[in-house]
């Protein structure tokens, strides 16, 4: 059984699906890289079958439908002759190949989201992005299959029973990870968000392929969008989910996020009259629960299917940390004031039982390449001053701020103790490579909010731009055969804005009572 752990997991769950480090003290500037040597065209590119698909039990797919390997990329690209890494690569057979001449790149998010091993053993999750064309499928360096992966199992393991002070216990574990992984031989300064940029058009030479489309969630936008730049000629288009700016620092914007799309959520209900009436003021009953909470932090107990029981001590930051994930599901958003209504009243264990299962998603987050990715660049740059500049919730300040990775000061020190080279500055970047790009963002996004996608769509010479007005995190995904529609539109001619009333039609529907929820 596990107590109190939650309070930072809470944070670091969040973190790791999307952005990064706290901020550093100074708000120094960071140097830019030191240019690369050598063109990524001109770095050898070459695919080494694995027939055993990296150890990984493979569901429903037959041996002809998919292909698996690594390809070997510079560890540093201004040393192209030096040491190499691996990166995984799976190709999977698309529902309608014939239909399409140009592969579709799946970039995960995070940083340091494993996407290969749920591609290979889920075949919904496979469905969800299936739109015809042979799917690509790989690994960032440092993630997953690849190698090596910089996984931080110490994390996973504190005993925080024993632990006096969950952020001292955090700074140990990933001290004793980052000493382990350096012991034996791991440069992690050549992990950063500009090489991993430039793995795309290896990856893509190495297979072959004159020209790609590329999809990235999140981060994995971000990632895109570099790649884009780096290789103009080899991608052909871009779908953009959530996108990062890249040329902005979105880490000293979380805080503001938050509170735009919690009040979006609070003024939703207050103009909803079955919300209105069974939930009275969202935001008073956000505030009463975090003052009920302040003065008794009450104990909960959950067991997720399939998982471990689990004993949290809820305190305010530990219930805005769980209204905070809501914003990542499909349906949270929805649920958010049928949650708030039941933990007003001392109910917390519907929440807590999903932050519970959010706690598993930890395990396809490579925590080392997450922090070597954002240490190396916004995290380095952002400050709390920044970052609560032009909040005005309260609650968010005292209760959250102090409690949350991204955006606030709990973990104050973490890329202190990861300590790689700052390389990355946003202010040093460009969107100029031409490729058209299909944008979608969340209304009520509280990590990427829409404002970001909108800068995006201003920067690039051609984009459309989708704003789905119901969701937060990940509109794309939460669409289902609508976004599916719009992306097959999109491929068949990426210069032609594809239909997309489908997804902004949709109107926002608020839960009031759990058995309302789909499913």
């Amino acid at each position: 059984m596990r107590s109190h752990r939650i309070g930072w997991l809470l944070a670091l769950v969040a973190a790791l699906w999307v952005v990064g480090c706290d901020p550093a003290e100074d708000g120094a500037p960071v140097e830019a890289e030191t240019p690369a040597a050598v063109e990524v065209q001109d770095v050898e590119a070459t695919f080494s079958e694995d027939a055993d698909c990296f150890g990984i039990e493979v569901a429903g797919l037959a041996g002809e439908e998919i292909r698996c390997g690594t390809v070997a990329v510079p560890l540093h690209y201004d040393d192209p002759d030096g040491e190499t890494i691996d990166v995984a690569v799976a190709v999977l057979s698309g529902s309608d190949e014939a239909a399409h001449e140009h592969p579709l790149l799946i970039l995960g998010g995070g940083p340091g989201e494993i996407v290969i091993e749920p591609f290979l053993t889920l075949p919904q999750y496979r469905q969800v992005f299936d739109v015809g064309p042979r799917i690509i499928v790989m690994d960032q360096r440092g993630v997953g299959s690849s190698r090596p992966a910089l996984n931080c199992p110490e994390v996973a393991e504190i005993d925080s029973q024993a632990a006096v002070d969950d952020v001292d216990a955090l700074l140990d574990a990933l001290r004793t990870c980052r000493s382990r992984l350096t012991g034996e031989g791991i440069d992690l300064d050549g992990f950063n968000h500009l090489a991993n940029a430039r793995d795309v058009a290896v990856v893509r030479r190495a297979l072959g392929h004159d020209q790609i489309d590329v999809r990235g969630g999140s981060y994995g936008s971000q990632l895109a969008l570099l790649a884009a730049e780096h290789d103009p000629e080899g991608i052909r288009s871009l779908i953009l989910n959530s996108p990062i700016d890249p040329t902005a620092n979105w880490v000293d914007g979380i805080a503001g996020g938050f509170e735009q799309a919690l009040a979006g959520v609070v003024t939703a209900c207050a103009d909803d009259p079955a919300c209105a009436e069974a939930v009275g003021d969202l935001e008073e009953a956000i505030t009463r629960t975090v003052d009920r909470l302040e003065a008794e932090p009450q104990e909960v107990t959950v067991q997720p299917p399939g998982g471990r029981e689990v004993t949290t001590t809820y305190t305010p930051a530990t219930f805005l940390g769980g209204l905070f994930l809501l914003f990542y599901l499909p349906d949270g958003v929805a649920a958010l004031p049928a949650l708030v209504d039941l933990a007003q009243d001392g109910e917390l264990a519907p929440l807590a039982q999903i932050v519970a299962l959010l706690e598993q998603e930890l395990e396809r987050v490579s925590t080392g390449m997450h922090f070597s990715m954002l240490c190396s660049g916004e995290g380095a740059l952002a400050t709390l001053d920044a970052s609560l500049g032009e909040v005005d919730s309260e609650v968010i300040r005292q209760h959250w701020a102090p409690g949350s990775l991204i955006g606030g000061e709990l973990l104050d020190g973490v890329c202190d103790v990861w300590d790689v080279e700052a390389v990355y500055d946003p202010a040093e970047q460009t969107l100029d490579s031409g490729v058209p790009a299909l944008i979608f963002t969340g209304a009520l996004d509280h990590v990427t909010p829409p404002e970001l996608g909108e800068q995006v769509h201003d920067d690039l010479a051609t984009s459309y731009l989708v704003e789905v007005p119901d969701v937060g995190h990940s509109p794309l995904e939460a669409l289902g055969l609508c976004g599916q529609e719009i992306v097959t539109g999109f491929l068949a001619d990426p210069t032609t804005a594809p239909d997309s009333s489908c997804a902004t039609d949709r109107r926002l529907q608020l839960l009031t009572d759990l058995a309302q929820a789909p499913g």
